[in-house]
């Protein structure tokens, strides 16, 4: 849906800084909007499987139509939370919107 490369996903991982700022441009390129923003993170289960991110690890992406560069741009910013996999998820969210509240009010 947001034309994210299967190699950058089998690479870099689908909680990665890497696959945020992807997800984050895809969703750019397919709305036409200003600024778009996405969230991938592992928020549990207990068990972890050998090479999966730590439970609580977040990316939030965060992609711009920057007009006056003339380009796209995009960054990416982690955040590890502590928790059940609702408080993470949570969290996760909260991060989101207060990144979003920073953009908007710039």
């Amino acid at each position: 849906m947001l034309g994210i490369r299967e190699e950058l996903l089998a690479d870099s991982g689908v909680v990665s800084e890497n696959a945020a700022k992807a997800m984050a441009l895809g969703a750019l390129e397919k709305s036409g909007a200003f600024w778009a923003f996405s969230l991938t993170g592992f928020a549990g289960p207990d068990k972890q499987e050998p090479g999966q991110a730590t439970t609580g690890t977040v990316w939030i992406g965060i992609a711009e139509n920057s007009e006056e560069k003339g380009r796209l741009e995009s960054e990416a910013k982690v955040f590890y939370f502590q928790g059940s996999r609702n408080e993470v998820r949570e969290a996760a969210a909260i991060a989101l919107l207060k990144e979003v509240i920073k953009k908007i009010t710039m």
